[in-house]
């Protein structure tokens, strides 16, 4: 794995009372700040402040795997101890800011030709090819992390690495795009872990989602025939090479739903266990001993008849065609297209409703879902826009 590695460099000029630091920037592997960092200082409330900063920009970058408080000192400074204990100090407060231990060390190198003296942080992190994926979009409480105890608020942009869990709160929804266009959505109240991430260059693709509780929405690119895409529980493996679907987990077992393609799922309970291939429009349930029951038929798609575009009526109708199938709907509206921004939703079984609150004023993104007796969950409608009050 290629690593790549950075100092502290200072800002001139950054400083200012609402910023311990003076600025706190991660760029092109250097960790910038406006403040020099010395023993004394950081056990001063500024200096501890600052060093929180410091910790929430490398776990905002979460590609660095290890730092190195470093003290270039004099020789005399160096040869009593003071410039090692310096370093150890510092390294310190950094684990006392959050850092974890096993990720911070304090070492007293010899000066370079330059001569400059003073306290430096030099960091590994992980190359940017290493990265194959990452959050595209995160609404609500969402979270990324090594194990639970560690996780921290997922923002658009974050790489998402092996082996992490992905949390998402109530009403909290994060989508992760993969290198080769797929893409991950992960529901409210679920819980899942990236088992495996490889795309290596024309290569097989390994990817491996471990569904933990809750279930997410993929959407998978077309790969080589030696690639491998699973979605698991425990009682299920979810295998595809290219299409869209739904997987989940329940307290009686596991739940597959195929949009598009087909995906082969059987009992991760059973090694012996035949695939069943459930098509595009169908579903199937998985028991808690493993048992893969028949696919069924997923309700139609719901076609919206109104409001398509402009505004809402007085009366906050809004209605579709009843779907084949479908027994209840479930209507989502939000600020945005990807439904994370003041995003509501409401069942209802008839196919039309007056939305039973106040929508406040602006543009509104709406879509239906239907779901059979059965609570499978067929396509969902197209996309569509309204503007609420004036």
């Amino acid at each position: 794995m290629k690593a790549f590695t950075g100092v502290l460099v200072l800002l001139a000029g950054l400083s200012h009372a609402a910023d311990p630091c003076g600025g706190v920037k991660l760029e092109a592997a250097t960790v910038r700040t406006g403040k020099p960092l010395t023993e004394a200082w950081v056990k001063t409330a500024d200096g501890k402040a600052c060093l929180t900063d410091v910790v929430k920009e490398i776990d905002r970058n979460r590609l660095v795997r290890a730092v190195t408080v470093a003290a270039i000192v004099s020789d005399a400074d160096r040869a009593s101890g003071k410039g090692l204990n310096a370093a150890k100090a510092i390294a310190a407060a950094l684990v006392d800011a959050g850092l974890p231990k096993n990720r911070v060390f304090g070492l007293a190198p010899a000066p370079t030709r330059t001569g400059e003296l003073g306290i430096f942080l030099r960091y590994v992190e992980r190359a940017p090819e290493d990265v194959v994926a990452r959050v595209a979009t995160a609404g609500g409480a969402a979270f990324l992390g090594a194990d639970e105890p560690s996780l921290k608020p997922a923002e658009a942009g974050m790489p998402v690495l092996v082996n992490e869990l992905v949390k998402t709160g109530p009403n909290a929804r994060l989508t992760i795009h993969l290198k080769d266009g797929s893409s991950i959505e992960v529901k409210p109240e679920s819980l899942v872990k990236m088992a495996a991430l490889a795309l290596p260059s024309g290569g097989d693709r390994q990817v491996k989602i471990e569904v933990l509780s809750g279930g997410i929405t993929a959407d998978v690119r077309k790969a080589t025939q030696g690639s491998r895409f699973e979605a698991s529980s425990k009682v299920a493996v979810a295998s595809v090479r290219g299409t869209q679907f739904r997987f989940g987990v329940e307290e009686d077992g596991a739940r597959l739903e195929t949009l598009e393609g087909s995906v082969a799922i059987s009992s991760s309970t059973d090694p012996n266990a035949i695939a069943i291939e459930v098509p595009a429009g169908k579903g199937t349930m998985v028991s808690a001993t493993g048992e893969v029951a028949p696919p069924t038929a997923l309700p139609a798609v719901p076609q919206i008849t109104s409001p398509l575009k402009g505004a809402l009526s007085g009366e906050a109708r809004l209605a579709w065609q009843a779907a084949t199938g479908a027994s209840t709907y479930k209507v989502e509206l939000a600020r945005d297209a990807d439904f994370l921004i003041e995003a509501k939703s409401t069942n209802v079984a008839d196919p039309s409703l007056s939305w039973p609150e106040a929508l406040p004023p602006g543009k509104w993104f709406w879509r239906v879902t239907g779901f059979d007796k059965a609570g499978f969950a067929g396509p969902s409608s197209k996309v569509y826009a309204f503007t609420a009050g004036k």
